[in-house]
C-alpha cells in the first residue's frame, strides 16, 4: 500500500460493504502516489507539514460497526475557516497584524463562477467516481483515502473525517488501517499527509471490571477487607451500541464457595466472610438478535439389538456455520442453542423409528457472543469503622490559634499488621491496610 494504492497481489474473500478492491485502476496522473523519503513531501504544503492522527474506537465485536476519526494538524500558525481555506492565525507567531487573515490556501475563490457539476477542476476520485455533492461540499477540500483488507474507501471532507465500517466481514484479529489525504488542485491533486493505525476485531465482548469497596483508597492492588461488601461494576465497551438489543446475563463465581451467580444486572456486590486468597471468574453471554438461516436436520440410521425390538435413533442438527450438535435418543429433547442457530425444540421417543415432528414454538434467532473475566483477589481483616469515644475541650489562646499542634492517641482492637511490614507487641499500631498478626500498643499520633 502506497498511499493509496493497493497492491492487486493482496486478495480478501470478505467483502467490506462499501468498499472497493485495492486492484482498480488508479489514475497516478490525477492522484500522484509518491513513496516514503520522496522529496516531494518536504514540499508539498506551504509553511511545513502536515500531521494526520488516525484513532479509532476498537476492540469491536464482530458484528457491531468500528469507527475511525482523522483529524489534520497543520503546521503552527495555520487553521482551517469556516469557508474551509488556510488561513494564518491572527496574532500567532510574526503574523502581521495588518492581514491576520492572509490566506495559505484560498480554495473557495472559484465558487462565485462554479457552477455545480461543471467545474474547471479535477472533481473525480483516484479509481475515476466522481465526488459526492454533500451540503457545502465546495468546501470540503481534501480527499481521504482508507485502505484496510484489501479494499480501501474514499471520501471528500474538511480538516477532520469520520468514518464506520461493520466488522462482520473483517477478520477477527488485529488489523491494520491506512489513509492517505491529498489536497485538491485544479489540475491534480496532491498528497499532504498519510498516517496508519491499529484496530482489533474479536469474537469475545470486550469490556473491564472496576472493583471497588467503600474507604479502599486503592482497590488496584485488589485487596479488600473482610465482611464489607465488594461492588463488581461491569463496563462493556459498545461504542455503536451493536449488544442494545440483546440479552445480557452474568455469571459470577466469587472463589468462595458461595457457588454461582447469574444476572442480568452489570453491577453486583459481595461480601467476603473468610480470610485469604480468592480467584474470581465471570462469563458474559450475549444473546444478539441476528437472521436465521437454514437448518438442516439428519436422521441417523436406526441400529438394532439382539436383546431388544427396539430400536433408536439419534437426530443431528447442522447449520450453516459448519457446527453440529448430536442429541442422544431420550424420551424429549431441545436441541441446544449455538451461535446464528433458530432457537427450535424437538420432541422424539426412543420407540421403533418414526419420522420426528418439529416445532418451534419460540420464534427468532440469535447469534451468541461471550466475554470472559478472571482475577485473584485478597481479603484480610481490617478496621471496619472509626469513631471517637471520649473527647476532651482544649483551651487554647489566641496567640497559638494559628500554629498549634494536637496530640491525639489511636486505640487498635485486635491484632494487626502493616502491609508491607511486621509488627509485634512492642511496636505502635500502624495506620494503614491491615491483615492478622500480633497484637499492636496505643500509639500517639501528631
Amino acid at each position: 500500500m502506497d498511499f493509496g494504492r493497493g497492491s492487486a497481489s493482496k486478495t480478501h474473500s470478505n467483502h467490506i460493504d462499501g468498499w472497493s478492491p485495492d486492484s482498480n485502476s488508479w489514475n497516478e496522473k490525477l492522484y500522484p502516489a509518491w513513496k516514503s523519503g520522496d522529496a516531494r513531501w518536504e514540499n508539498c504544503w506551504r509553511g511545513g507539514k502536515v500531521v494526520a492522527l488516525l484513532t479509532s474506537d476498537s476492540p469491536a465485536l464482530i458484528g457491531s460497526n468500528v469507527t475511525f476519526a482523522v483529524n489534520l494538524q497543520f503546521p503552527r500558525c495555520q487553521k482551517e475557516n469556516e469557508d474551509g481555506d488556510i488561513v494564518y492565525q491572527r496574532g500567532c507567531g510574526n503574523v502581521s497584524s495588518s492581514s491576520p487573515d492572509q490566506y495559505v490556501y484560498n480554495w473557495t475563490k472559484w465558487i462565485d463562477f462554479c457552477n455545480e457539476g461543471n467545474c474547471s477542476f479535477a472533481n473525480n476520485f483516484p479509481d475515476g467516481k466522481p465526488f459526492p455533492h454533500p451540503p457545502h461540499w465546495r468546501r470540503h477540500n481534501f480527499i481521504y483515502i482508507f485502505s484496510t483488507q484489501g479494499q480501501y474507501f474514499q471520501k471528500i471532507g474538511r480538516s477532520s473525517a469520520v468514518l464506520s465500517i461493520n466488522t462482520t466481514n473483517i477478520t477477527a484479529g488485529t488489523q491494520v488501517i491506512e489513509v492517505t489525504v491529498f489536497r485538491k488542485g485544479y489540475r491534480k491533486h496532491y498528497p499532504v499527509a498519510k498516517a496508519s493505525s491499529i484496530y482489533v476485531v474479536t469474537d469475545q465482548i470486550p469490556f473491564y471490571v472496576n472493583l471497588s469497596q467503600t474507604n479502599d483508597k486503592n482497590s488496584s492492588d485488589n485487596i479488600f477487607i473482610k465482611d464489607s461488601p465488594i461492588k463488581f461494576d461491569i463496563r462493556i465497551h459498545d461504542p455503536s451500541r451493536y449488544l442494545n438489543t440483546s440479552k445480557l446475563t452474568f455469571d459470577w463465581d466469587y472463589g468462595d464457595g458461595s457457588g454461582s451467580f447469574v444476572s442480568n444486572n452489570p453491577i453486583s456486590s459481595h461480601t467476603y466472610t473468610l480470610l485469604g486468597n480468592f480467584s474470581v471468574n465471570l462469563t458474559i453471554k450475549a444473546a444478539i438478535p441476528g437472521p436465521c438461516k437454514p437448518v438442516t436436520l439428519t436422521p441417523v440410521p436406526t441400529t438394532t439389538t439382539t436383546t431388544s425390538t427396539t430400536t433408536s435413533s439419534a437426530i443431528t442438527t447442522s447449520n450453516s456455520t459448519g457446527n453440529t450438535t448430536e442429541l442422544p435418543p431420550l424420551t424429549t429433547g431441545t436441541f441446544p442453542f449455538t451461535t446464528e442457530m433458530p432457537n427450535v425444540t424437538t420432541g422424539y421417543t426412543t420407540a421403533p423409528y418414526t419420522t420426528p415432528s418439529y416445532t418451534t414454538p419460540s420464534p427468532g434467532c440469535f447469534i451468541y457472543r461471550y466475554g470472559y473475566y478472571h482475577t485473584k483477589i485478597t481479603v484480610v481483616d481490617g478496621i471496619l469503622a472509626v469513631s471517637i469515644v471520649e473527647m476532651t475541650s482544649v483551651q487554647v489562646s489566641t496567640s497559638q490559634t494559628g500554629n498549634s499542634l494536637i496530640d491525639f492517641v489511636v486505640a487498635c482492637q485486635g491484632r494487626y499488621v502493616s502491609e508491607n511490614s511486621f509488627y509485634n507487641a512492642d511496636h505502635a499500631c500502624p495506620t494503614e491496610m491491615f491483615s492478622v498478626l500480633p497484637a499492636c500498643l496505643p500509639m500517639p499520633v501528631r
